[in-house]
C-alpha cells in the first residue's frame, strides 16, 4: 500500500440497522477496486469484514473492521461498524476518528431504529451524513416511498443523488441525477436512461442544484436569477452544503448486485471531508483543554481508538495520527500511562489481512502490533510532546450476569481470559462479589455478554455458565427486645462457659452500634471485645435468610463468667447465639436494594414505560421533556431489574435508553419475604447434602 497524505484520506464510518447490508457494501467496494478476487456472502460466513468466529456463527458484525479502499488518488478508510446496539463501544470508538458517516437503509424494511440512532450519534459529533438505500432488488421495494419515509422519520432534508432503474428483480442500474449520461448497469456498462424517467430526473436535478446553492448567497442569487449553475459550482456547493450538514444526500442501489456503488464512491471521494477539514480531537496539554486539529508538519501524536487481541499476532493497536507521521522504530511515549513504547512495524489492516507500510501520516489510520502497555483511549506521541487526547465516553452498562466455570477446578483459568476481554472491549466490566461468592460480568446487553462468554470459552477451553446474579439483600429488626444466652460445655478437663445478657434495638443512623453496660464485674471488661465480635459474627450470618444484618444497636448489660472455663471464644459463641435469638424476637425483616432508574424514550413511549415501572413494583419519581424525548425517573427494586433492558428495547423498538444507580434499601413486601426465606432454606439444605 502506498503512502497517503491527509488531503487524500477519507475516514468514513458505515452505520445502520443490523442487516442493512453495510458489510456487503464494503465487500462490493473491495471487489470493485480489486482488493479481493471475489465477493463473499454473509450466508457463507466469508465476508472480509466479518471474520471473527462469533461473527461467522451469528451471521452479523460484532467488531468494527478497518477496510482501506484505494482508488487512483484517494484512500478511503472504511470503518464497518456493528448494527446491534449491544456492541456500541465499537461504533462510538470509530466515530471518534471518523470524518463522515454513511447510514445504510434496507429498502425492504424501511427506516429502522438503527438508522435513527446513527443519525443521532453523527449529529452529536457534527459529522456529515450520507445515506445508501440498499437491497432495492428485494420484492416490494419503493425508493420514492423510502425517500419520503427518510424525510419524515429523520426530520432532515434528504435529497436523492441517484435513482433506480427498475425495481425488485428487474433492477438493472441507477441514474446519476447530475450526470444521467454516465448511467451504468451492474457490470459497469453504459446504458440509456429510460424515457419515462427523464422528466423525473430533470426535476430531481433541480432539487440537487437548489441544495448545492443553499448557504452560499452568490450561488443562490445566480440560481434564482439564471436558473442554472455550472458543474463546478454545483460540485463546490454540494461539498460545502454536505460538510455543513444542510442536507443528506441519498443514493440508491444493491450492494449484492454491485448496483449504485460507483456513483456513491465518486461522491465519497469528491465531497466527504478530508481530516484537515475537520475540527480535530479534544484533549489537554501544558496550557489546558483545547481542540487539536490534524497537522502534518508537527511532531507525532496519535489517538488509540481500538484494541484487538489476535490469536496469531497478539495485541493489535488501532490509531489515528493527529499530527506528524509514525515511522517504524521511531521513539514513542504512551502519555496516558507515562511509559515508553517501542514500534517495530507499522501496519494497515484490511479485515484480518495485514500489510506493512513505510509510515502512517497525519489524518490516516494505522495499526501497530505487540505494544505491551497501550490500550484503547491511550495517547501515543513523540516524547517531546505533552498532549493527551480525551477518552471516548461510552454509555452506562445495562446488563449484568454471574459467570462461573461448571467445574470448580477450572475457576482459576478464566481470570486471564477475562482480563484479555476487557482490554479489547472497554464496555465490559468484571467484578468479584465476595458477599454473594460470584463473578459478575456486565456489559451493554444480553447478546454482548453472550458473545463475551463465547469468546472466553474459546480462549480458555473451559465450560462456562451464566446465571442471574444474586441480590444483595439485607436484614434488620423493627422493635426492641432483650434476652440472654448461656454457653456451657464440659468434656473433661477445662470446659467452656459464658453467659451474655443483651438488648437489641433498631438503629436508623448506622449499620451497627455496640454498647457495654456491664457493671459490678459481672463480666470482666477484657471480654468486651469478644462479645462485640460475637455480634458481628451473628450479623454476617443473618437472622432469617442468611443475609447481612444492618441497623442494629446492641447493648450488653449483664452476664456471668467462670474464672477457669471462660474465654474469648466462649463469649464470642454466647454473644453470637444471644444476638440471633433476641433478633428473632425483634421483628426481623428483609430489606431489598432500590435503584434510581432514569429512562429516556421518545414521547410516544412514556405511557408504556410508566406502566412497566408499576409492574416492577416501582414508583415514578418524576418526568420531564428534553429535546422531544421523555425522561422518566423511577425507583425500582433491583430484583425487578433483571429483564428491564430487554423489555425496554422490545417496548421501544430499541429507541429507549436508561441508566441506573443504587439508591437505598427498603423492606420487601411480606409475601416476597416469605419466598426469599423459603429459597434460602432450600439452598442451605442443598449445600449440606
Amino acid at each position: 500500500m502506498k503512502e497517503y497524505t491527509a488531503e487524500n484520506v477519507r475516514n468514513v464510518a458505515f452505520l445502520g440497522h443490523s442487516g442493512s447490508g453495510k458489510s456487503t457494501f464494503a465487500e462490493s467496494l473491495l471487489f470493485r477496486h480489486k482488493h479481493i478476487e471475489r465477493m463473499g456472502r454473509t450466508e457463507d460466513g466469508n465476508l472480509v469484514s466479518d471474520y471473527d468466529a462469533e461473527e461467522v456463527k451469528r451471521r452479523m458484525s460484532i467488531n468494527a473492521t478497518l477496510l482501506p479502499v484505494e482508488t487512483k488518488n484517494i484512500k478511503v478508510n472504511v470503518l464497518d461498524c456493528p448494527g446491534s446496539r449491544d456492541f456500541i463501544s465499537e461504533t462510538f470508538s470509530c466515530l471518534r476518528v471518523a470524518d463522515g458517516v454513511v447510514i445504510f437503509v434496507d429498502a425492504g424494511s424501511g427506516v429502522q431504529v438503527g438508522a435513527e440512532l446513527a443519525l443521532e450519534w453523527a449529529e452529536e459529533r457534527n459529522l456529515p451524513v450520507a445515506i445508501f438505500v440498499n437491497k432495492l432488488d428485494k420484492e416490494n421495494t419503493d425508493f420514492a416511498k423510502t425517500i419520503e419515509e427518510l424525510n419524515n422519520v429523520l426530520g432532515k432534508k434528504c435529497v436523492p443523488l441517484s435513482w433506480p432503474i427498475g425495481k425488485d428483480k428487474s433492477l438493472v442500474g441507477v441514474v446519476e441525477i447530475l450526470d444521467p449520461n454516465n448511467t451504468e448497469d451492474k457490470d459497469g456498462k453504459k446504458i440509456e436512461v429510460p424515457a419515462d424517467l427523464l422528466a423525473h430526473v430533470a426535476s430531481l436535478r433541480d432539487q440537487v442544484v437548489e441544495s448545492a446553492a443553499e448557504g452560499d448567497d452568490t450561488l443562490m442569487e445566480k440560481f434564482f436569477s439564471e436558473g442554472a449553475l455550472t458543474d463546478e459550482e454545483i460540485a463546490r456547493g454540494l461539498e460545502e452544503s454536505f460538510a455543513e450538514r444542510r442536507f443528506i444526500p441519498v443514493f440508491a442501489g444493491s450492494a449484492l448486485l454491485n448496483i449504485g456503488i460507483r456513483p456513491f464512491m465518486d461522491f465519497m471521494e469528491a465531497s466527504f471531508p478530508n481530516p484537515l477539514q475537520m475540527p480535530g480531537l479534544e484533549g489537554v496539554n501544558g496550557t489546558g483543554p483545547k481542540v487539536f486539529p490534524v497537522k502534518p508538519n508537527e511532531p507525532f501524536s496519535a489517538f488509540v481508538f481500538k484494541t484487538l487481541s489476535d490469536d496469531f499476532t497478539g495485541r493489535l493497536t488501532f490509531f489515528k495520527v493527529i499530527s506528524g507521521s509514525l515511522l517504524p522504530a521511531a521513539p514513542m511515549k504512551n502519555v496516558t500511562r507515562d511509559k515508553e513504547e517501542k514500534v517495530a512495524h507499522v501496519l494497515t489492516l484490511r479485515g484480518k489481512k495485514q500489510e506493512e507500510v513505510a509510515k502512517i501520516n497525519a489524518g490516516d489510520i494505522g495499526v501497530v502490533a505487540k505494544l505491551t502497555l497501550t490500550g484503547t483511549n491511550d495517547t501515543l506521541c513523540d516524547p517531546k510532546l505533552n498532549v493527551k487526547f480525551n477518552p471516548t465516553l461510552f454509555p452506562q452498562r445495562t446488563s449484568v450476569m454471574a459467570i462461573h466455570a461448571k467445574s470448580s477446578q477450572d475457576e482459576d483459568k478464566i481470570g486471564i481470559g477475562l482480563h484479555a476481554l476487557i482490554e479489547q472491549d472497554p464496555t465490559l466490566h468484571v467484578e468479584r462479589d465476595a458477599e454473594c461468592h460470584q463473578t459478575l460480568l456486565s456489559g451493554m446487553g444480553e447478546q454482548h455478554l453472550e458473545v463475551a462468554v463465547g469468546r472466553l470459552k474459546a480462549k480458555t477451553k473451559v465450560d462456562l455458565a451464566m446465571d442471574v446474579p444474586k441480590i444483595r439483600y439485607r436484614e434488620t429488626i423493627t422493635k426492641k427486645a432483650e434476652g440472654m444466652y448461656r454457653h456451657k460445655k464440659q468434656s473433661g478437663g477445662r470446659g467452656q462457659f459464658a453467659e451474655v445478657h443483651m438488648r437489641l434495638a433498631p438503629h436508623k443512623d448506622a449499620d451497627y452500634e455496640f454498647k457495654w453496660s456491664v457493671f459490678g464485674g459481672a463480666i470482666p471488661t477484657n471480654y468486651q471485645s469478644a462479645v462485640d465480635k460475637g455480634c458481628h459474627m451473628a450479623m454476617e450470618k443473618g437472622i432469617l435468610a442468611g443475609y447481612r444484618v444492618v441497623g442494629v444497636h446492641a447493648d450488653c448489660f449483664d452476664g456471668k463468667y467462670h474464672d477457669v472455663d471462660s474465654s474469648d471464644m466462649a463469649f464470642q459463641i454466647a454473644s453470637s447465639q444471644a444476638f440471633k435469638q433476641i433478633a428473632l424476637q425483634s421483628g426481623p425483616i428483609i430489606l431489598e436494594p432500590i435503584c434510581t432508574v432514569t429512562t429516556i424514550v421518545p414521547e410516544s413511549y412514556m405511557g408504556d414505560v410508566m406502566g412497566d415501572v408499576s409492574q416492577r413494583r416501582g414508583h415514578i419519581a418524576g418526568t420531564e421533556s428534553v429535546n422531544s424525548k421523555s425522561v422518566v425517573k423511577a425507583m425500582i427494586p433491583e430484583a425487578e431489574m433483571v429483564s428491564y433492558a430487554q423489555n425496554l428495547r422490545s417496548m421501544t423498538g430499541g429507541r429507549g435508553t436508561f441508566e441506573r444507580a443504587f439508591s437505598h434499601y427498603e423492606p420487601v413486601p411480606h409475601e416476597i419475604q416469605a419466598k426469599i426465606v423459603e429459597t434460602a432454606k432450600k439452598e442451605h439444605v442443598a449445600e449440606e447434602e
